[in-house]
């Protein structure tokens, strides 16, 4: 069902528009992913940036952890065009630390950072691909993946074994090993790794519109590259792979290659 939502994830509730329209929140907050509606023959723009447009009309804006200014959308369709500004509200960060990690994961050597470097080619491969323009999670929007106790959240400020490091770009739930990871939402799986240096075994879904999830320090991968998956479909188990001091599920949600507050996208 499309909802109305006053969270960063915003699903249009409107009857079929046949004229030129766009329905977006006045405000939202660093961080979050929101998603508007206009008639479906429009062209939609935001920072200079063309917006893939479903056949319903659905899009999705993408707003940075660091966004600072207003941001400004454009509809054009033939000589009608709207514009609207969505005012920005900050966030404030937590400040998280974590000691006890190998030294090898926080500093790591030459070959190691040849390896991450690779691994991180891999993902961005996936995120920088073309949007699918089908919004596979428009219907059921989106479900916790794991149960458990939220041990990290999005946008805090990681400091590993007292070094400072970028800020955390996904949500950290806490479970046992063997734990069931279900797919937040309907999507497409488009990446399956085994063995990542600091991800450990990885999951990439594509749910459509730009928009994927990342799971990762994965015991068990179910899934393969290519399965349809839906809400509430088992694709891995709980783990402790890559850089991780205990088994937890990191699940995070990108628009392209800008990370979200994956928090901020759960509907139920």
């Amino acid at each position: 069902m499309i909802r109305l939502l006053s969270t960063g994830f915003l699903l249009a509730m409107v009857s079929p528009i046949w004229a030129l329209d766009l329905i977006l929140p006045d405000t939202s907050y660093q961080g979050d992913m929101i998603v508007g509606r206009v008639v479906p023959s429009a062209d939609v723009w935001t920072g200079g940036k063309a917006l893939t447009v479903s056949t319903a009309g659905y899009f999705v804006i993408v707003l940075p952890r660091d966004q600072e200014n207003d941001a400004v959308v454009l509809a054009r369709q033939g000589d009608s065009q709207k514009k609207r500004t969505i005012r920005i509200l900050a966030r404030k960060w937590r400040i998280e630390r974590i000691n006890g990690l190998p030294k090898k994961k926080v500093s790591p050597d030459q070959a190691a950072l040849r390896r991450i470097k690779a691994d991180a080619q891999r993902v961005n491969a996936v995120r920088s691909s073309p949007p699918d323009p089908v919004g596979m999670f428009l219907e059921k929007g989106f479900a916790l993946p794991v149960e458990g106790r939220v041990s990290g959240v999005f946008g805090s400020q990681r400091i590993l074994n007292d070094k400072p490091r970028s800020p955390h770009r996904g949500l950290d739930i806490a479970a046992p090993t063997g734990t069931p990871v279900l797919s937040p939402a309907d999507g497409i799986v488009r990446l399956v790794a085994d063995d990542m240096y600091l991800m450990g075994n990885t999951i990439i879904v594509d749910h459509g519109l730009g928009v994927r999830s990342i799971f990762i320090h994965l015991d068990r991968i179910l899934a393969k590259e290519g399965d349809r998956v839906t809400q509430g479909d088992l694709i891995a188990r709980v783990g402790q792979s890559g850089r991780a001091t205990g088994p937890h599920l990191h699940w995070g949600v990108f628009v392209g290659t800008v990370a979200v507050d994956p928090e901020k996208v759960v509907t139920e």
